[in-house]
């Protein structure tokens, strides 16, 4: 007996020594980030939006409807309660058990015409002793899967507030490139019908007819093809605010051009402000709690159990206070062998913490990478916007030039053609690079991880 005590108690030594245990390491803790953002200009003032900078007034109904009402947005609501309704799950492991039962039996032996009747009812209380913080690392691994679920529900609200703006301007964008194409096809009709009644007095040739009719034809499958982009983005649009399919939403027929400029902040608060990489480190401290239990689990148990019970013969004596009987006990219970079991289950459970470990340091880095992408493409594009408009203005003129010196018997009619769909082309590329500009500009608040709710306090 005194041998198996020392054993007990050098088993017990080991388990207190080793309680402690997380494969965390300090680069996933601390992970080594710049002081500025490398492709920044200038140093960036604090992150400070406001959905008014779009000058979109449109944009704050729709946002609090998609809120409100979205569903993919509410089954994650629906988790997050679920998993805030753990955390009183995971406590019930620090309080005693009670439990109350009652029976009632009837029973004739074998031998004797007697028949035995009796009632009984027991109290019964259990408490697991948490030796060595098991019941605490549970509890911490329950809050760390609300925090989890919190940091989600977060995410796919910032999110869900992108996509619809992203979307809104879409089909703004949509809206504006149909009006061009429909106004473009009008011209083309009209100058068809001057075409067609120039050949008929003699004065155009039969090839200006057939190239007038040719264009006239691509431009009315473009104004289809446009039309059907404008029924797919009003569809993205309603389902994303719950609203499928209403065809009511009212949006304005211009783009509003983004004047205000960047401002990150330093990479350091990307860290704070972006829900998807505290989903990912919380991800990572859930798992190093699972391993913490799943180290402990090796470690012997102690419970605790009490009973007290009465037994009658008439049931209106039962808790009469004359024959309770009670009995409680204690017991220690230490897995010597599973067959490597709950050492394979500890060795999964760190394998798993190093996975989680990679992905989190990757997506820091791809958060900052983000970032840079988002702040060079914003110079890239408004570089080309303003060539554009360049372009877009030199091609008018040319156009007009082309048209005059046409009527005049000056240039033959391709000519026109050309200058027709050089200038085309250059109102169509202004209006999708305004449109790349603010899902771009909107692609980039996202990943500073700025909020853009209107009912949402706007963090730095």
């Amino acid at each position: 007996m005194n041998r198996a005590a020392r054993i007990l108690g050098v088993a017990c030594i080991g388990a207190v020594l080793g309680g402690c245990v997380s494969a965390v390491s300090e680069t996933a803790q601390t992970p080594e980030l710049p002081t500025e953002f490398h492709r920044l200009s200038a140093p960036s003032k604090p992150v400070v939006v406001d959905l008014g900078a779009f000058d979109a007034p449109f944009l704050e109904p729709l946002i609090n409807q998609a809120v409100a009402a979205n569903r993919a947005l509410k089954q994650q609501r629906e988790r997050l309660e679920s998993a805030r309704r753990g955390l009183t799950i995971s406590r019930a492991g620090w309080l005693p058990s009670l439990s109350l039962s009652a029976g009632a039996e009837r029973s004739r032996g074998a031998f004797a015409n007697a028949i035995d009747e009796g009632f009984d009812a027991a109290l019964s209380t259990s408490l697991d002793i948490d030796v060595w913080g098991r019941t605490a690392k549970e509890h911490r691994q329950a809050f760390l899967r609300y925090e989890i679920e919190r940091a989600r529900f977060d995410d796919d609200r910032r999110r869900l507030v992108a996509d619809v703006i992203d979307t809104a301007f879409a089909l703004v964008a949509a809206n504006d490139l149909l009006a061009l194409f429909e106004q473009r096809l009008t011209n083309l009709s009209e100058s068809l019908d001057v075409i067609e009644q120039g050949y008929r007095s003699g004065l155009n040739e039969a090839l200006d007819v057939y190239l007038a009719q040719t264009t006239v034809a691509q431009e009315r499958a473009n104004v289809a093809t446009q039309r059907q982009a404008v029924l797919n983005a009003q569809s993205a649009l309603e389902l994303l605010l719950a609203d499928y399919p209403s065809g009511s939403i009212e949006l304005p027929s211009t783009l509003p051009l983004i004047d205000w400029p960047v401002t990150t902040g330093v990479p350091s608060e990307v860290l704070a402000r972006r829900a998807d990489l505290q989903l990912a480190w919380a991800e990572l401290l859930a798992a190093d709690a699972a391993l913490a239990i799943a180290h402990r689990n090796r470690f012997p148990r102690l419970d605790l159990t009490g009973v007290v019970r009465d037994r009658q013969t008439e049931f209106g004596d039962l808790a009469a206070g004359s024959d309770f009987a009670w009995n409680a006990s204690g017991g220690l219970v230490l897995p010597l062998f599973q067959g490597g079991r709950l050492h394979a289950i500890e060795h999964q459970a760190r394998d798993r913490v190093q996975e989680l470990e990679a992905r989190y340091l990757d997506l820091v880095d791809r958060a900052m990478g983000e970032v840079e992408n988002g702040i060079s493409t914003d110079v890239s594009l408004r570089d080309r916007y303003s060539a554009f408009l360049e372009v877009e203005r030199n091609a008018e003129a040319a156009l007009g030039i082309a048209s005059n010196q046409y009527e005049r018997g000056l240039v033959p009619y391709t000519t026109v053609l050309e200058s027709q769909r050089r200038a085309f082309d250059a109102q169509t590329t202004v209006i999708q690079l305004r449109r790349q500009l603010l899902a771009n500009r909107v692609d980039l608040i996202y990943a500073l991880g700025a909020d853009l709710a209107p009912s949402m306090e706007n963090r730095c």
